[in-house]
């Protein structure tokens, strides 16, 4: 696993052509220097062109109604205990670092140890371990020596109705996948939803809220086929895919989903191609956000490249 503070951002030039409008190292966030703001959207999106960097004056960490935030956060040790602020009424103020908010977060370790403890059950998670925290009250303790860094999306509730929770039910393959439900955990593996290609391109769905974020417990493991690519019910899908070196002209098609994707590269070096325009190449840790252009993903490297991606619905639906 790896992480650097690239940040690319593709888009569009005023006649229509797909382009890259940044290449460039991303900013702290409002949370300190410590942390990398990657894009913040202050309401659901209604076009793939929306969200930025935090706006001046921002002062809050939940994003707003209906909202969302995609940040790294690289917490020091603090010799096994919590850490926390002690006027947000979010946190609880007898137990240190406890707090509950009304969001859905997709939480991923890029490095470290860190401790997950719920009210009636704790999680050890190490690189590469995943998190669906569901609104539940829960605080991070960082684990040995070294520094945590783990990247957060946050989806905040906003309006619309809540297609209510699917359930979610571990497999075999994957990364390993912890979802909260209440004071505990309800699945702790791979995800059950897993679709492989006869080339070998594998795609493990993580979560779909499967409609716009109206309640922090919705969505779940949802039946997709592996070109499903937009999010059903015009929600958020957080998906991570794997493509061996094999597969690299097979699996480089060029593409377009009305979303703003949030992208991590987690493993190997890849070409993203966009039409006309030369190819950006990335390694393992850059990230893009990657805004309803047309755009390919070409493996370059002798082993697998994977990516890690949360896709975000935008446009239909309620706002």
């Amino acid at each position: 696993m790896a992480f650097t503070k690239r940040r690319v951002v593709t888009g569009h030039n005023p006649s229509g052509d797909p382009v890259i409008t940044s290449d460039a190292t991303a900013a702290p966030s409002i949370l300190g220097p410590s942390t990398v703001n990657m894009w913040y959207l202050g309401e659901r999106p209604a076009t793939a062109a929306d969200g930025g960097d935090e706006p001046d004056g921002l002062t809050d960490f939940v994003p707003p109604p209906g909202g969302i935030s995609w940040r790294f956060l690289v917490l020091p040790p603090r010799g096994g205990e919590p850490a926390g602020p002690k006027h947000d009424p979010r946190f609880d103020k007898e137990r240190v670092g406890f707090h509950a908010t009304d969001t859905i977060d997709f939480i991923e370790i890029v490095s470290g140890r860190i401790l997950l403890e719920l009210n009636d059950h704790s999680v050890e998670l190490g690189p590469g371990g995943c998190v669906i925290q569901r609104g539940t009250w829960h605080r991070w303790i960082v684990l040995g020596d070294e520094p945590c860094v783990f990247s957060a999306v946050m989806l905040a509730v906003g309006d619309g109705a809540s297609p209510g929770f699917v359930g979610a039910s571990s497999g075999t393959t994957g990364p390993r996948r912890v979802v909260t439900d209440g004071d505990g955990v309800c699945a702790d593996g791979p995800p059950a939803t897993v679709s492989a290609s006869a080339g070998g391109v594998v795609t493990a769905e993580l979560w779909h809220t499967l409609a716009p974020v109206a309640d922090a417990l919705q969505g779940g493991d949802a039946p997709v086929s592996q070109m499903q690519l937009n999010p059903p019910g015009g929600g958020v899908t957080w998906k991570h895919v794997t493509i061996p070196a094999s597969m690299a002209e097979q699996a480089a098609l060029m593409h377009r989903t009305p979303t703003i994707d949030f992208v991590r590269i987690t493993e190997g070096t890849v070409d993203l191609e966009l039409p006309d325009r030369p190819p950006v190449h990335l390694t393992a840790g850059d990230c893009v956000v990657q805004r309803g252009t047309e755009h390919a993903w070409r493996n370059t490297g002798d082993g697998p490249f994977t990516l890690s991606a949360v896709m975000v619905g935008v446009g239909d639906g309620p706002r």
